[in-house]
Formats: structure tokens, sequence, C-alpha cells
């Protein structure tokens, strides 16, 4: 799926030109021609969080909305959890995941897909994400975001042309993982009310 896909390089992040659409959370969906919608995470999230140890998977048979939580990925012990792209009920899950959940990190946009889902108010859904050129426009704020958010902490600067490294976790501990996965991952749940909530709390 991924070599089918334009990708546009935004500061090291790869980011799809077309067919995907982008979740303010950064996780994705792509339509399929059964009427099913392909759920996972971008480049943008795993270029920060470096590879996954493990991963929770959505639950077949049961119904995500939107903004809701759906699915955690979890590196030595800690947890990131992800807001579901679109409404719809989980139809199937990746099953290469639970054995090699490095497929996220490695193949973002193909191999490393998360889940199938038959989505119910998918045209309401898509009018709040990203897609096209609009997907380029968001990661390249969210990256400027991020310089910002490493500067302040770690006195992080980007040379002219530059891109940011992999697996900034890693190499930034000092930046928080709370900090990394409320700031960039979960910005709907953190914008419903002030903190920490019982809910927040749960998912990192």
């Amino acid at each position: 799926m991924s070599s089918k896909t334009k990708m546009i390089d935004v500061f090291g992040f790869q980011v799809p030109a077309e067919t995907y659409y982008l979740h303010r959370g950064h996780t994705w969906a792509v339509l399929e021609e059964s009427g099913q919608v392909r759920v996972g995470l971008d480049d943008f999230s795993q270029k920060l969080l470096g590879l996954a140890d493990d991963i929770r998977l959505p639950e077949v048979g049961k119904v995500y909305y939107q903004d809701h939580l759906c699915t955690a990925l979890f590196r030595q012990g800690r947890k990131a959890s992800f807001e579901a792209p679109v409404d719809g009920a989980v139809e199937a899950v990746n099953p290469k995941l639970r054995s090699n959940p490095s497929l996220i990190h490695n193949d973002p946009y193909g191999e490393g897909w998360i889940c199938l889902m038959k989505p119910v108010n998918l045209q309401r859904n898509l009018q709040k994400l990203f897609s096209g050129e609009d997907n380029a426009a968001y990661i390249q704020s969210e990256s400027h975001r991020l310089m910002n958010f490493m500067g302040a902490i770690v006195g992080f600067t980007l040379p002219d042309g530059g891109a940011i490294m992999d697996d900034v976790f890693g190499h930034y501990q000092e930046l928080g993982w709370r900090p990394l996965v409320q700031s960039f991952f979960l910005r709907n749940l953190t914008e419903q009310g002030s903190l920490p909530s019982e809910k927040l709390k749960r998912a990192i």
C-alpha cells in the first residue's frame, strides 16, 4: 500500500500526499473499495516515540468514535494512547502486529496498519480530517511545534534543510513521555477539560 502512495518529506517525516486522511492526533484513515476504512498511525508518531515493545489493538466488533481512544502502544512500560480518526465498528485487526509491533514503526502506511472499520458518519468525520496538500501543511505545523517544544526543554535547533531524527524520545528522554504524548497525540482529549482527568490518566 505504501509503495503506491506518493510521499512528501517534511523535516524527515514521510507524509502521504494522496489517498490518506490524517487525524490531528496522528492516526490516519484510508477508504477501501470494500467500503471499509483502514486505520493506522502516521510516521510523525513513530519518529517521536521510536520502536514499540507491544500494542493494544482495538477490539473486533466494538464501536469506536472519532476523537475517542482506540489503540495504544507500549515502550518499556510506558503507554501512548491514540484517538480514532473516524466512527465505526472494528471488523478486523492486523494479526501481524501481535508478534511484530515494529511493523508500525518500520512501515506505518503499509504493513503496519492497525485495523479495518465499518464506518458510520463517514462524510461528517472526513470533514474534520486533513487530506491532500493539507497533510503536508499539518505535519509542517506539527514539526515546528515539536521543534519549539524541544528547544524550550533541551535547546534543540534544526539546521536549514535538516531533518528531525528517528526516536526523538529515545534521544531526549528529558522531554518526558507524558508531555510528548499529551501534547501531540491526545490533543482532543486534553482540550475537553482541566487536567489531570481520569480519562487522561488512563491514556498515558
